[in-house]
Protein backbone atom coordinates (compact mmCIF):
# COMPACT_ATOMS: atom_id res chain seq x y z
CA UNK A 1 0.00 0.00 0.00
CA UNK A 2 2.83 2.36 0.95
CA UNK A 3 4.67 1.43 -2.22
CA UNK A 4 1.60 2.20 -4.30
CA UNK A 5 1.21 5.58 -2.59
CA UNK A 6 4.83 6.48 -3.35
CA UNK A 7 4.35 5.64 -7.02
CA UNK A 8 1.26 7.86 -7.19
CA UNK A 9 3.08 10.79 -5.56
CA UNK A 10 6.06 10.50 -7.91
CA UNK A 11 3.74 10.25 -10.92
CA UNK A 12 1.84 13.36 -9.81
CA UNK A 13 5.07 15.35 -9.37
CA UNK A 14 6.31 14.21 -12.79
CA UNK A 15 3.07 15.23 -14.53
CA UNK A 16 3.09 18.62 -12.80
CA UNK A 17 6.67 19.33 -13.89
CA UNK A 18 5.88 18.22 -17.44
CA UNK A 19 2.86 20.55 -17.60
CA UNK A 20 4.94 23.47 -16.32
CA UNK A 21 7.63 22.78 -18.88
CA UNK A 22 5.09 22.60 -21.68
CA UNK A 23 3.53 25.86 -20.57
CA UNK A 24 6.80 27.84 -20.55
CA UNK A 25 7.25 28.02 -24.34
CA UNK A 26 3.65 29.17 -24.63
CA UNK A 27 4.35 31.96 -22.17
CA UNK A 28 7.41 32.94 -24.18
CA UNK A 29 5.39 32.97 -27.37
CA UNK A 30 2.72 35.10 -25.68
CA UNK A 31 5.40 37.53 -24.52
CA UNK A 32 6.85 37.67 -28.01
CA UNK A 33 3.39 38.27 -29.44
CA UNK A 34 2.86 41.03 -26.91
CA UNK A 35 6.12 42.66 -27.98
CA UNK A 36 5.11 42.30 -31.62
CA UNK A 37 1.73 43.86 -30.93
CA UNK A 38 3.42 46.68 -29.06
CA UNK A 39 5.74 47.31 -31.98
CA UNK A 40 2.95 47.24 -34.55
CA UNK A 41 0.64 49.75 -32.86
CA UNK A 42 1.55 52.38 -35.45
CA UNK A 43 1.04 51.86 -39.20
CA UNK A 44 4.19 51.17 -41.18
CA UNK A 45 2.81 52.71 -44.37
CA UNK A 46 -0.02 55.17 -45.01
CA UNK A 47 -0.99 55.98 -48.61
CA UNK A 48 -3.75 58.51 -49.28
CA UNK A 49 -4.99 60.21 -52.42
CA UNK A 50 -7.90 62.54 -53.16
CA UNK A 51 -8.75 66.16 -53.73
CA UNK A 52 -10.63 69.21 -52.61
CA UNK A 53 -10.94 72.98 -52.95
CA UNK A 54 -7.99 75.36 -53.00
CA UNK A 55 -7.91 79.16 -52.93
CA UNK A 56 -4.80 81.16 -53.85
CA UNK A 57 -4.09 84.88 -53.87
CA UNK A 58 -0.84 86.45 -55.10
CA UNK A 59 -0.33 90.17 -54.63
CA UNK A 60 2.71 92.33 -55.50
CA UNK A 61 3.44 96.04 -55.31
CA UNK A 62 5.84 96.41 -58.23
CA UNK A 63 8.15 99.34 -58.94
CA UNK A 64 7.02 101.22 -62.08
CA UNK A 65 10.50 102.61 -62.98
CA UNK A 66 9.27 106.14 -62.12
CA UNK A 67 9.57 106.08 -58.33
CA UNK A 68 6.05 104.76 -57.77
CA UNK A 69 4.48 101.35 -57.45
CA UNK A 70 1.93 99.37 -59.42
CA UNK A 71 -0.44 96.82 -57.83
CA UNK A 72 -0.56 93.40 -59.44
CA UNK A 73 -2.98 90.81 -58.08
CA UNK A 74 -3.77 87.26 -59.06
CA UNK A 75 -6.74 85.54 -57.37
CA UNK A 76 -7.76 82.04 -58.43
CA UNK A 77 -11.00 81.80 -56.48
CA UNK A 78 -11.94 78.20 -55.62
CA UNK A 79 -10.58 75.45 -57.86
CA UNK A 80 -10.23 71.67 -57.66
CA UNK A 81 -6.92 70.59 -56.21
CA UNK A 82 -5.61 67.05 -56.54
CA UNK A 83 -3.62 65.92 -53.48
CA UNK A 84 -1.72 62.96 -52.03
CA UNK A 85 -0.03 61.95 -48.78
CA UNK A 86 2.53 59.24 -48.03
CA UNK A 87 3.82 58.38 -44.54
CA UNK A 88 6.40 55.65 -43.89
CA UNK A 89 7.51 54.41 -40.45
CA UNK A 90 10.28 51.96 -41.42
CA UNK A 91 10.69 50.46 -37.92
CA UNK A 92 7.16 50.72 -36.49
CA UNK A 93 6.49 46.97 -36.59
CA UNK A 94 10.05 45.75 -35.99
CA UNK A 95 10.92 47.28 -32.66
CA UNK A 96 9.05 47.70 -29.37
CA UNK A 97 11.13 50.78 -28.56
CA UNK A 98 9.17 54.06 -28.97
CA UNK A 99 12.40 55.90 -29.80
CA UNK A 100 12.77 53.71 -32.91
CA UNK A 101 9.08 53.65 -33.82
CA UNK A 102 9.13 57.46 -33.91
CA UNK A 103 11.25 57.65 -37.08
CA UNK A 104 9.14 58.65 -40.10
CA UNK A 105 9.40 59.80 -43.70
CA UNK A 106 6.56 61.89 -45.16
CA UNK A 107 5.80 63.08 -48.71
CA UNK A 108 2.94 65.44 -49.56
CA UNK A 109 1.93 66.85 -52.91
CA UNK A 110 -0.80 68.55 -54.87
CA UNK A 111 -1.64 69.98 -58.26
CA UNK A 112 -4.20 72.12 -60.04
CA UNK A 113 -4.26 71.55 -63.79
CA UNK A 114 -5.91 73.55 -66.55
CA UNK A 115 -7.11 76.54 -64.52
CA UNK A 116 -8.65 79.48 -66.34
CA UNK A 117 -7.92 82.67 -64.37
CA UNK A 118 -8.04 86.42 -64.94
CA UNK A 119 -5.43 88.61 -63.22
CA UNK A 120 -7.12 91.63 -61.60
CA UNK A 121 -7.36 94.57 -63.98
CA UNK A 122 -5.96 92.68 -66.97
CA UNK A 123 -9.20 91.80 -68.77
CA UNK A 124 -7.61 88.62 -70.13
CA UNK A 125 -8.09 84.93 -69.31
CA UNK A 126 -4.95 82.87 -68.81
CA UNK A 127 -4.26 79.15 -68.62
CA UNK A 128 -2.57 78.26 -65.33
CA UNK A 129 -1.12 75.08 -63.80
CA UNK A 130 0.25 74.59 -60.28
CA UNK A 131 2.27 71.80 -58.67
CA UNK A 132 3.73 71.39 -55.22
CA UNK A 133 5.77 68.67 -53.53
CA UNK A 134 7.23 68.43 -50.02
CA UNK A 135 9.46 65.63 -48.75
CA UNK A 136 10.31 65.48 -45.04
CA UNK A 137 12.14 63.41 -42.47
CA UNK A 138 10.28 63.31 -39.17
CA UNK A 139 10.36 62.11 -35.60
CA UNK A 140 6.96 61.52 -33.93
CA UNK A 141 7.49 59.97 -30.50
CA UNK A 142 4.53 57.82 -29.29
CA UNK A 143 3.33 58.27 -25.70
CA UNK A 144 0.22 56.13 -25.25
CA UNK A 145 -2.32 57.80 -27.62
CA UNK A 146 -0.18 60.90 -28.13
CA UNK A 147 2.62 61.52 -30.64
CA UNK A 148 4.90 64.54 -30.40
CA UNK A 149 7.86 65.60 -32.52
CA UNK A 150 8.65 67.49 -35.68
CA UNK A 151 9.69 67.31 -39.32
CA UNK A 152 12.32 68.87 -41.57
CA UNK A 153 12.57 68.71 -45.35
CA UNK A 154 12.69 70.40 -48.74
CA UNK A 155 9.72 71.43 -50.88
CA UNK A 156 8.86 73.12 -54.13
CA UNK A 157 5.91 75.20 -55.36
CA UNK A 158 5.62 75.61 -59.15
CA UNK A 159 3.31 78.24 -60.65
CA UNK A 160 2.99 78.06 -64.45
CA UNK A 161 0.97 80.72 -66.28
CA UNK A 162 0.54 81.80 -69.91
CA UNK A 163 2.88 84.60 -71.02
CA UNK A 164 1.52 87.94 -69.78
CA UNK A 165 2.59 91.37 -68.48
CA UNK A 166 1.06 91.00 -65.00
CA UNK A 167 2.72 88.04 -63.28
CA UNK A 168 5.46 85.61 -64.37
CA UNK A 169 5.64 81.88 -63.97
CA UNK A 170 7.65 80.97 -60.89
CA UNK A 171 9.26 78.13 -58.99
CA UNK A 172 9.81 78.58 -55.25
CA UNK A 173 12.06 75.99 -53.59
CA UNK A 174 12.35 76.09 -49.82
CA UNK A 175 13.56 74.38 -46.65
CA UNK A 176 10.84 73.62 -44.12
CA UNK A 177 10.99 72.71 -40.43
CA UNK A 178 8.44 72.68 -37.67
CA UNK A 179 6.71 70.80 -34.84
CA UNK A 180 3.89 68.26 -35.11
CA UNK A 181 1.51 66.63 -32.63
CA UNK A 182 -1.04 63.84 -33.09
CA UNK A 183 -3.62 62.25 -30.80
CA UNK A 184 -5.85 59.17 -31.22
CA UNK A 185 -9.25 60.34 -30.02
CA UNK A 186 -10.75 56.91 -30.76
CA UNK A 187 -7.74 54.56 -31.14
CA UNK A 188 -7.05 53.94 -34.81
CA UNK A 189 -10.58 54.83 -35.95
CA UNK A 190 -10.45 58.61 -35.40
CA UNK A 191 -7.50 60.87 -34.65
CA UNK A 192 -6.25 64.43 -34.80
CA UNK A 193 -2.96 65.89 -36.01
CA UNK A 194 -1.60 69.45 -36.13
CA UNK A 195 1.51 70.61 -38.03
CA UNK A 196 3.16 74.04 -38.02
CA UNK A 197 6.12 75.03 -40.16
CA UNK A 198 8.62 77.73 -41.05
CA UNK A 199 9.61 77.92 -44.72
CA UNK A 200 12.87 79.49 -45.88
CA UNK A 201 12.91 79.94 -49.70
CA UNK A 202 16.30 79.77 -51.40
CA UNK A 203 15.25 79.74 -55.08
CA UNK A 204 12.58 81.92 -56.76
CA UNK A 205 12.85 81.11 -60.48
CA UNK A 206 11.02 83.55 -62.78
CA UNK A 207 10.23 85.99 -59.96
CA UNK A 208 13.88 87.08 -59.82
CA UNK A 209 13.96 87.49 -63.60
CA UNK A 210 10.90 89.71 -63.43
CA UNK A 211 11.49 91.82 -60.32
CA UNK A 212 15.14 91.63 -59.24
CA UNK A 213 17.90 89.20 -58.35
CA UNK A 214 18.32 90.52 -54.79
CA UNK A 215 15.57 88.37 -53.33
CA UNK A 216 14.46 87.43 -49.85
CA UNK A 217 11.44 85.80 -48.33
CA UNK A 218 9.98 83.80 -45.52
CA UNK A 219 7.01 81.46 -45.36
CA UNK A 220 4.72 79.91 -42.79
CA UNK A 221 2.32 77.00 -42.96
CA UNK A 222 -0.16 75.10 -40.81
CA UNK A 223 -2.12 71.89 -41.31
CA UNK A 224 -4.99 70.41 -39.30
CA UNK A 225 -5.90 66.78 -40.05
CA UNK A 226 -8.68 64.48 -38.83
CA UNK A 227 -7.96 60.91 -39.88
CA UNK A 228 -8.40 57.25 -39.07
CA UNK A 229 -8.21 53.68 -40.30
CA UNK A 230 -10.26 50.51 -40.06
CA UNK A 231 -8.93 47.07 -39.10
CA UNK A 232 -9.02 46.10 -42.77
CA UNK A 233 -6.52 48.88 -43.52
CA UNK A 234 -8.92 51.30 -45.23
CA UNK A 235 -7.91 54.85 -44.25
CA UNK A 236 -9.23 58.36 -44.64
CA UNK A 237 -8.28 61.96 -43.84
CA UNK A 238 -9.87 65.41 -43.81
CA UNK A 239 -7.19 68.11 -44.10
CA UNK A 240 -7.05 71.88 -43.82
CA UNK A 241 -3.85 73.54 -45.06
CA UNK A 242 -2.74 77.15 -44.85
CA UNK A 243 0.37 78.46 -46.65
CA UNK A 244 1.81 81.97 -46.66
CA UNK A 245 4.89 83.69 -48.16
CA UNK A 246 6.19 87.21 -47.69
CA UNK A 247 8.52 88.05 -50.62
CA UNK A 248 10.79 90.99 -51.56
CA UNK A 249 12.84 91.68 -54.69
CA UNK A 250 15.34 94.35 -55.72
CA UNK A 251 18.38 94.72 -57.97
CA UNK A 252 18.67 93.92 -61.65
CA UNK A 253 16.12 91.91 -63.61
CA UNK A 254 15.81 90.26 -67.01
CA UNK A 255 13.74 91.58 -69.89
CA UNK A 256 10.53 89.59 -69.40
CA UNK A 257 6.89 90.71 -69.85
CA UNK A 258 6.17 90.94 -66.11
CA UNK A 259 9.30 93.04 -65.47
CA UNK A 260 9.26 95.65 -62.71
CA UNK A 261 11.70 97.78 -60.76
CA UNK A 262 11.71 95.69 -57.58
CA UNK A 263 8.67 94.27 -55.82
CA UNK A 264 7.26 93.20 -52.48
CA UNK A 265 4.19 91.15 -51.82
CA UNK A 266 2.54 88.00 -50.54
CA UNK A 267 1.48 84.59 -51.79
CA UNK A 268 -1.36 83.11 -49.74
CA UNK A 269 -3.17 79.77 -50.20
CA UNK A 270 -5.87 77.83 -48.32
CA UNK A 271 -6.74 74.20 -49.13
CA UNK A 272 -9.47 71.80 -47.98
CA UNK A 273 -8.88 68.13 -48.84
CA UNK A 274 -10.61 64.76 -48.47
CA UNK A 275 -8.24 61.82 -48.94
CA UNK A 276 -8.81 58.04 -49.07
CA UNK A 277 -6.34 55.19 -49.12
CA UNK A 278 -4.75 52.31 -47.28
CA UNK A 279 -2.59 51.66 -44.25
CA UNK A 280 -0.36 48.70 -43.45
Amino acid sequence: MVQTLRVCVFAGLFLTASAAGAQAPGDGQAAAAAVQDEGSGLPVLVMLIGGGARFRNIHFDVGDNAGGTERRTFDTGAYFDFGWHLLIRPAASRSPRPAVQAIAVQIDGGSGIGLEVEPAGSGISLQTNTWRLLGQFGYLYPIDRLQVGGLVGVGGDVFSIDLNSVLPSSRIIYVRLGPAVAYDIVPSFFGFRADFGLRVPFFFGGLEDAYGNESSGVGLDAAITFDGRLQSGFSYAFRFLWEYYDLRFAGSNANVPAMGDGAKGTDHAVTFQFLLGWSL
